[in-house]
C-alpha cells in the first residue's frame, strides 16, 4: 500500500509541474504581444502616410483577422487540465496541512 501511495504522489507532482510549466510558458502572452507590434513595413507605410497627410487610423496598419481555434476537443482538454490542476492543488494542500499538524505536535 505504501508503494502505491508513493507512486501516486510522484505522478500527481509531475502532473502539477507539467501544468505549472504549461501555464507559465507564455505562449498566449507572446501571441498577444506579437499582434500588437507593428512590423517594419507597416511602420514605414505609416511614416509615409504621415508625410503625405493621409488618414492614419490604426486599423489600416494592424491585421485584425482573428482565427478561432476553439472546438470541442480544446474545450474538453481545458476542462480536464483545470480539473487536474485543482486535484493536484487540493492534494498538496491536504498533504502539507497534515505534515504541518504532525510537526506541530
Amino acid at each position: 500500500m505504501n508503494k502505491y501511495l508513493k507512486y501516486t504522489f510522484i505522478i500527481l507532482f509531475l502532473l502539477f509541474i507539467g501544468l505549472y510549466l504549461s501555464a507559465n510558458a507564455g505562449l498566449i502572452d507572446y501571441q498577444a504581444k506579437y499582434k500588437n507590434k507593428l512590423t517594419e513595413k507597416e511602420i514605414k507605410r505609416f511614416e509615409e502616410d504621415i508625410k503625405n497627410n493621409k488618414d492614419v487610423s490604426i486599423e489600416k496598419y494592424i491585421d485584425t483577422n482573428d482565427k478561432k481555434y476553439d472546438n470541442n476537443v480544446s474545450k474538453a482538454t481545458l476542462k480536464v487540465s483545470n480539473f487536474l490542476g485543482e486535484v493536484v492543488k487540493n492534494t498538496l494542500n491536504f498533504f502539507f496541512d497534515n505534515m504541518e499538524k504532525t510537526l506541530d505536535r
